[in-house]
């Protein structure tokens, strides 16, 4: 394979990884959020499974790509001894060996959950779900160019990615929601949802804010750098989710009572989805691809 494929590879690996972490915490998050509302719980924990499912997927094949991609020897250089040990002894091994691990307890948890019938969540399972998921919200902080950088930029990182994680991955339910739940129902948690997500987004705008000003620290590698240009296209990406989250907020929600309204809430949630996905590609690319180097 050419060198170009593995990279390919690689960007595609890691932007199923972002989408199933953030189907298995915005999944939880609409869980409780949704908690009153039986006929949410079935599909929002088969979509919480699905991201686990996603995420062991691609932690496992991100490892191997490495591989292959060191091996250089085509496909079966991704089962190459020599460099699997050389790699299994590394940071970056490490990493997507725990990712790995979380994910598939995760994974079991949630079939079990869906075995026995999503009935009232237990402290325990909040726990547990807390404690698996947090190791690979912390790992993205421990990988690339801002493993350099200060303790506190890598914890505000990691609220970085975690509060991406919640507002991308309660999207599908939000619009699952909103075809399945009608009325003043609809209205009302549509506003909760709203007034939490205004915090989310504050977070998630100060941490990643902070975090983009340390790492450019010279304004020529934003202007005039592959690295610069890419990420001033997931700027204006997320602009552009931002001022549609605000026309959902201000615009629909107050009318959602009204069918017409509602039908159409769910078609721009659905347009929020591609500009969600537009900006997990674009920052697997910038990323992946391109490099800050």
């Amino acid at each position: 394979m050419f060198p170009e494929y593995w990279i390919l590879a690689a960007w595609m690996t890691k932007v199923a990884l972002y989408l199933g972490m953030a189907f298995v915490i915005g999944g939880a998050f609409s869980y409780c959020l949704f908690h009153q509302y039986p006929e949410m719980k079935t599909s929002l924990i088969r979509y919480m499974t699905l991201g686990a499912l996603l995420g062991l997927i691609s932690s496992s094949l991100g490892f191997f790509i490495q591989i292959g991609s060191f091996a250089n020897q085509g496909i079966a250089g991704m089962w190459d001894s020599t460099y699997f040990n050389i790699l299994v002894n590394t940071s970056i091994g490490m990493i997507q060996i725990l990712r790995f691990i979380c994910f598939a307890i995760i994974l079991v948890l949630l079939l079990i959950k869906l075995r026995i019938k999503p009935e009232a969540t237990s402290s325990l399972e909040v726990f547990l779900l807390t404690v698996f998921l947090l190791p690979i919200v912390i790992s993205f902080s421990q990988l690339g160019h801002t493993i350099n950088l200060t303790l506190t930029a890598q914890s505000l990182l990691t609220l970085h990615v975690l509060a991406m994680s919640l507002w991308m991955g309660a999207l599908f339910p939000l619009w699952k929601f909103s075809q399945v739940i009608k009325g003043i129902r609809l209205k009302e948690s549509m506003r909760l949802f709203g007034h939490i997500a205004v915090f989310i987004v504050g977070i998630l705008i100060f941490a990643g804010g902070t975090v983009a000003f340390l790492l450019f620290k010279d304004i020529d590698i934003l202007l005039n750098t592959p690295y610069g240009h890419g990420f001033i296209v997931k700027i204006l990406l997320v602009l552009s989710i931002l001022v549609l989250a605000a026309f959902n907020k201000w615009y629909f929600t107050p009318r959602l009572e009204n069918p017409k309204f509602a039908k159409q809430f769910g078609y721009a949630i659905l347009f929020e989805m591609v500009l969600g996905l537009a900006i997990l590609l674009q920052t697997g690319y910038i990323t992946s691809v391109i490099g800050i180097d």
